[in-house]
């Protein structure tokens, strides 16, 4: 059991710590970093809850379901076409900013040139390995979660003495609310229950752990990640990063003229995202073969959706490689807000209180408990829409 608790840690918390975090310091520096934490916390609370909910709700179905089939026995057909938009919308929306981000990373370890071919090349190799299965993804996640969290470390430890208290200080509260749509992106995992419900048996021991471990570990990453970019970075580089549509490691090294800074902030980048790319892009496959009614277990079936999975955000970072900051804010504040927070939330209310279902309960509560999760999920959205009518 301890085995299949690790390998589902690490995959949640590989999905979990992803690109999304590489744009965190840049809007969560606007209130400064106590005004950080707490919503970061906040946040981390309401995924947590809602991804125990999605369980509930994943537990009622068959092996296999996805938010499709769930979403249709629940809500019916029209629930089941809005899910299943806004999951395409947001799963697409992720791949593209890991696209953005990671392809000219690759690109530039791999000595290639840059332009079209980086993205192409990235796309094909790390397609091929999620063609592989789960099993292969696993494996490869435990190699580079490892990888991470060395160049994680050693890039903390570099940076820690550079560390200004001033910068650390300042509060501004009336901004902390909208640094929650990104927030929401970076702890978006609900997409692999599904897959690991299955891959695990139905054990509900191991996938409660592996949700409650697996979200720990990115919280503690992401607080000492925030210490460190708003206690070395000035809000003018970070500003500047954030209009620029690059990650948070791009503001670091413009600053700090280290080449170890450099290097290990590159390393980071590259496999944060590698490992929430890899998990994204396994789940959207499933959801696909969910749709089209496909069993994905022959190679061929599985190349043909891998390449729906990889071929339209390879595209898209083509036409637009600065593209990553406004493709995670989109991600976090419409569709991990409405897939992630709203839709278990109505999931479990139905299956509950209207088709009493008996199985135990993921997250005890009632109905003033699953409400108060739908109001805050509601808000979210309209945080970010307003954030998109200003710009």
């Amino acid at each position: 059991m301890f085995n299949k608790t690790l390998s589902g840690t690490l995959m949640i918390a590989g999905i979990t710590t992803g690109a999304g975090m590489l744009g965190i310091p840049l809007v969560t520096a606007q209130a400064g970093f106590f005004p950080a934490i707490a919503i970061t916390v906040a946040v981390w609370f309401f995924m947590v809850a809602t991804g125990l909910l999605f369980l509930e709700a994943t537990l009622w179905m068959d092996d296999g379901a996805n938010v499709l089939s769930m979403s249709e026995r629940f809500l019916g057909k029209g629930g089941k076409w809005v899910a299943g938009a806004v999951y395409l919308f947001l799963y697409y929306c992720l791949m593209v900013a890991y696209f953005s981000v990671g392809a000219p990373i690759f690109a530039a370890y791999m000595g290639l040139d840059a332009g079209h071919f980086e993205y192409l090349s990235f796309g094909i190799l790390f397609g091929a390995i999620v063609v592989f299965g789960i099993r292969a993804v696993d494996r490869l996640n435990y190699i580079l979660m490892i990888a991470m969290l060395l160049s994680y470390f050693a890039l903390i430890g570099v940076g820690a003495p550079q560390v200004f208290k001033e910068n650390l200080v300042s509060k501004n509260w009336g901004q902390v609310i909208f640094a929650a749509p990104i927030l929401f992106s970076a702890f978006g995992f609900h997409n692999i229950i599904p897959s690991l419900t299955t891959y695990f048996e139905r054990d509900v021991k191991i996938l409660r752990r592996s949700i409650i471990f697996g979200t720990l570990i990115p919280l503690t990453i992401y607080l000492v990640w925030q210490w460190l970019l708003i206690g070395v970075v000035p809000i003018s580089s970070i500003d500047l990063a954030l209009s620029q549509g690059k990650p948070a490691t791009a503001a670091l090294q413009s600053l700090v003229g280290s080449p170890w800074i450099q290097r290990f902030g590159q390393f980071f980048a590259f496999f944060a995202v590698i490992t929430s790319m890899l998990g994204v892009a396994f789940s959207l496959l499933d959801f696909l073969a969910d749709g089209f009614k496909v069993k994905p277990v022959k190679y061929g079936v599985r190349f043909l959706l891998s390449l729906l999975v990889f071929l339209p955000p390879c595209i898209l970072s083509i036409v637009d490689p600065s593209i990553f900051v406004k493709a995670i804010g989109f991600a976090g504040g419409f569709g991990e807000a409405f897939l992630n927070g709203l839709l278990p939330v109505a999931l479990v209310w139905i299956g509950r209180y209207k088709l009493k279902l008996t199985l135990q309960c993921q997250l005890l509560g009632n109905r003033w408990i699953l409400g108060t999760l739908f109001a805050l999920g509601t808000l979210v959205m309209l945080l970010e829409g307003r954030f998109l009518w200003q710009h």
